[in-house]
């Protein structure tokens, strides 16, 4: 059983996340900054980032780092010997929790056998793939430059590396699919043999070229996904996966420390153009543009080109929503509680325990509505 001075360091644990923007191409429905054109910029940019990594330390003076997060982007565009000067920055200029869990996000297209040992050689113990589809119809409606054999490649490259904690990203509710056309895609990624499965519903994000297309009309996506929802639920379940957060399924062990640190509202550094951090109640984001962050960087500046401080109120609505993302809900000493999460509990959405304030199972699937009702 955890005790409370566990609880206490673990909430004083903060992540890392570093943002890699080069793309080889853009895809249709990403929202998250990047670009394709890196030139010659890239070397220039990791040595800025671990620069940062290193001004940014004296916020965390004292704390351990329980995730390194590369992500982007398309962090597989880095070399090992890159994807290694980053890690050593953060070696180096910050302290690392014994164990810490340090992933890299990658797309199959750019994996090599040889690349993810080096990666391995690098430090990496987690490697999260964006497989999104296994039918190659649908990858080349997604805008994805990669096949389902590729895709099925890259996670043997990754297990022959080495990686014993293998991540993937799946996307449903596609223009047409049925459900059983995902379901099948499923077991087949069920059957790599993967240790975390996310599962995202495709949605047209305002200023992509999706949410373009579906507000014109030129394509349409299913209304209703619930029934992707529970049979996704029901099918990954009886393969041995934990539903541990609404888009997130892991075997025993293998949840995602990083990205729980999100959303259990603890503090994280935030490195590279484009990142965001959060340490103190102080929260910042970076410049956009990578030539003009590495410019600020060398020049002596900061990445940072907004700061907020952090409200009461902003924090206490932040926490809910991010914790009500997770299964097992949210401690109630940390909210609290309203007329409006009483009535979501009074209509079976909300469960109000002693301790914690969950959605139910019936809530979860609804939970931006709930959201916006408390």
């Amino acid at each position: 059983m955890r005790s409370l001075n566990d609880e206490v360091n673990r909430q004083n644990d903060y992540g890392v996340y570093i943002h890699i923007p080069f793309c080889e191409s853009k895809c249709m429905y990403c929202d998250f900054y990047s670009t394709d054109k890196k030139g010659g910029l890239t070397q220039d940019y990791v040595k800025a980032v671990a620069k940062e990594i290193t001004d940014l330390s004296v916020k965390v003076a004292g704390r351990k780092a329980a995730s390194i997060f590369i992500g982007g982007g398309t962090p597989s565009l880095l070399s090992a010997s890159m994807a290694a000067e980053l890690i050593d920055a953060c070696s180096k200029g910050l302290s690392l929790a014994e164990g810490a869990e340090v992933t890299l996000e990658a797309n199959p297209e750019s994996l090599t056998l040889r690349k993810t040992s080096g990666y391995i050689r690098a430090g990496i113990n987690r490697i999260s793939i964006g497989i999104q589809s296994l039918d190659d119809k649908s990858l080349k409606a997604l805008g994805r430059i990669h096949t389902s054999h590729k895709a099925i490649s890259a996670v043997e490259s990754a297990r022959e590396a080495g990686f014993d904690n293998i991540s993937v990203d799946m996307i449903f509710g596609l223009p047409g699919q049925p459900v059983d056309m995902w379901l099948g895609e499923l077991s087949r990624t069920v059957a790599l043999g993967v240790d975390h499965i996310s599962c995202y519903q495709l949605t047209p994000e305002k200023g992509t070229k999706l949410g373009r297309i579906v507000k014109d009309g030129s394509v349409e996506l299913p209304l209703d996904t619930l029934e992707f929802f529970d049979q996704t639920e029901k099918s990954l379940k009886q393969a041995g996966y934990g539903h541990y957060e609404i888009s997130n399924y892991a075997k025993k062990g293998r949840e995602c420390v990083h990205n729980i640190g999100y959303w259990e509202y603890r503090d994280y550094l935030g490195a590279g153009s484009a990142a965001h951090g959060m340490v103190n109640g102080l929260r910042w984001a970076n410049v956009r543009d990578p030539a003009r962050y590495v410019s600020r960087i060398n020049a002596g500046g900061q990445g940072a080109l907004h700061t907020e401080r952090l409200t009461e109120e902003m924090k206490r609505m932040e926490r809910l929503m991010l914790g009500l993302r997770l299964k097992k809900g949210i401690r109630i000493d940390r909210l609290d509680i309203t007329r409006g999460m009483e009535s979501m509990a009074e209509q079976g959405m909300l469960k109000l325990g002693k301790e914690k304030i969950r959605a139910t199972a019936r809530g979860w699937r609804v939970l931006d509505n709930i959201l916006a009702a408390i």
